[in-house]
């Protein structure tokens, strides 16, 4: 009794990133540092990670400082598995620094709950008038 349901695989969404071209010397590749903000597990201090995947540029479009949307793949080569969606923005344009690093709700509310100790985000103005 095999369903139909159970043997085709189901195409889920693929995952992308916004990062940083940090390299471009490789013909159509390109070298991506993605960075993220993550708490210390002891220290509780947050802490800038950074990763830096290859993806592939078909065209050769992307240079060094460009801000770009990576996109996953199948694996292209030995260490390639992310493609190159679009430039977001150039290198001599300005760019804003919450496109680089993408905060989630969980992310913020545990940066807050790191810095400020016994206190919740709805009631810090609570608090406060209490300790006045």
């Amino acid at each position: 009794m095999p369903t139909a349901g159970a043997t085709t695989p189901v195409k889920g969404q693929r995952k992308t990133k916004v990062g940083r071209v940090v390299s471009d010397k490789m013909d159509k590749t390109i070298v991506v540092s993605v960075e993220r903000l993550a708490r210390h597990r002891l220290y509780k201090r947050v802490i800038r990670l950074t990763t830096r995947f290859k993806a592939h540029d078909e065209a050769n479009e992307a240079h060094v400082g460009d801000t770009v949307l990576i996109e996953e793949s199948r694996p292209l080569s030995a260490t390639k598995r992310w493609r190159l969606v679009s430039v977001l923005s150039r290198a001599g344009e300005e760019r804003a620094a919450e496109t680089m690093i993408s905060e989630e709700p969980e992310t913020t509310e545990a940066i807050h709950a790191a810095a400020h100790p016994g206190k919740h985000a709805a009631g810090d103005e609570a608090g406060e008038e209490g300790q006045a």
